[in-house]
């Protein structure tokens, strides 16, 4: 196996045809299908099907797929980890995604203490759906992701944080504050606000009412939680969303929703990776801090 083979196997997947794929390495078709083959031979293993529309991985190619993007990322990050000892020291830096509904507690909570302890250690912040956060952690693009989404123990280790329960959320003076919690058929009778992210809860509040002969009554959907807030704050809608978003709303109290099962916020990352410096100093920070 050659970093060679590595290359034209990864154009072909990219690509989905060995043509297009050799037009784009700039070589001939018969290279790239002879790089195949003898991937084939060493793994003794059929890596593609192939047919008139182009070609797509075997489960044998996928799991070769796998392996070749977490060495390639591997391999990117020991050469940009060699060039910057150049410099006479390793760039210590950390790559983190947070999700749109976690990112104002995570950093309040976590971030900004590991900042003030660790001020030699740059902290870059992005914000990614968990799909997007899988493929840049395989990638190596990003060091580590905090999310209420349980990641595939096979590709991932994570680090169990804190609880951040879907809340539903109500102007103080609300008869509703008097409550203990909410249950479903409450819930369905109200004009509810949404965060526009995908949240579990919304799919199940739609089976129930669809099962109760009752439509879902979202009055706004945004991503604008300043309105989302002052929208609560003036008694027009009751948002469901995390604990975290709705913590610091001044006059709007969060109730608990009985009929779903609190989520938690883990930290995740790349079991096929080798932590860099800062990530190991970040994960014994984390673990300490929990």
């Amino acid at each position: 196996m050659t970093l060679k083979q590595i290359e034209y196997f990864q154009a072909v997947c990219a690509r989905g045809n060995i043509s297009a794929a050799a037009e784009d390495l700039f070589v001939s078709r018969s290279v790239v299908s002879r790089a195949i083959s003898e991937l084939e031979e060493e793994f003794n293993v059929q890596i593609f099907l192939r047919s008139k529309s182009g070609v797509a991985l075997t489960e044998g190619g996928k799991i070769l797929a796998q392996l070749f993007s977490s060495f390639t990322a591997n391999c990117d990050s020991a050469k940009a980890r060699i060039s910057s000892l150049q410099t006479g020291r390793e760039s210590w830096s950390l790559r983190l995604g947070v999700t749109p509904t976690n990112a104002y507690c995570i950093y309040r909570t976590c971030l900004e203490s590991f900042q003030q302890q660790n001020p030699h250690i740059s902290l870059y912040i992005e914000e990614y759906s968990a799909y997007s956060a899988w493929r840049l952690l395989q990638a190596g693009k990003l060091d580590a992701f905090f999310t209420p989404v349980r990641p595939d123990p096979e590709d991932f280790d994570s680090l169990e944080l804190y609880p951040n329960p879907s809340m539903l959320g109500a102007v103080d003076t609300d008869p509703l504050c008097q409550r203990d919690s909410v249950g479903v058929e409450e819930v369905l009778d109200l004009p509810l606000g949404f965060f526009n992210a995908p949240v579990p809860i919304e799919s199940l509040l739609r089976t129930c009412a669809e099962a109760m002969g009752k439509e879902l009554n979202i009055v706004i959907r945004t991503s604008d939680q300043m309105l989302l807030r002052e929208m609560t704050q003036m008694g027009r809608i009751y948002p469901i969303l995390p604990l975290d978003m709705m913590a610091t709303w001044q006059g709007v109290r969060q109730l608990p929703l009985d009929f779903v099962n609190p989520s938690t916020n883990r930290l995740v990352w790349s079991r096929a990776l080798r932590p860099s410096p800062p990530m190991e100093a970040f994960l014994g920070f984390m673990s300490f801090m929990r």
